[in-house]
């Protein structure tokens, strides 16, 4: 990667950190955007919205006590969590009600384009967004 790039702003998905924490095809791709975080001070986001849908994806398929360990894991990332306010809730509504997908990913679409970041992720219902948002697309893992 290029300096520029490794100064790029970038949003996390849930099936972004799941490739990483699941080490699925593609989690190279995520632990070298994580790295660079470290080494050139890039800044990475993560929703409280997507940190939710994360802990429930891991509960449902590990348990409680799995689900804490990771969303422990994740906290020593180096990413910052943005907190579901009144700004990022009108930003996903307004994405949600003009685009098909999901509610949960409509806030990592409004993170994206409030922090004029890079979307992280393989799941085809970004799809519908990349004439409007810019992404970074890991393999199909699920």
């Amino acid at each position: 990667m290029s300096e520029r790039k490794n100064k790029a702003r970038f949003v996390l998905d849930t099936y972004a950190a799941l490739t990483y924490l699941k080490e699925e095809p593609g989690w190279q791709k995520v632990r070298t955007i994580l790295w660079n975080a470290y080494k050139y001070n890039s800044a990475i986001f993560l929703n409280t919205v997507n940190l939710g849908g994360l802990y429930y994806i891991i509960y449902r398929e590990y348990g409680a006590v799995s689900a804490d360990k990771a969303i422990s894991l994740v906290k020593l990332w180096p990413i910052k969590l943005i907190n579901a306010n009144e700004e990022l809730s009108m930003v996903a509504g307004r994405i949600k009600a003009e685009n098909k997908l999901s509610f949960a990913d409509a806030f990592v679409a409004a993170t994206a384009s409030i922090k004029k970041a890079i979307i992280v992720t393989g799941d085809n219902e970004f799809k519908s967004l990349e004439d409007i948002l810019e992404i970074h697309w890991l393999p199909k893992n699920r």
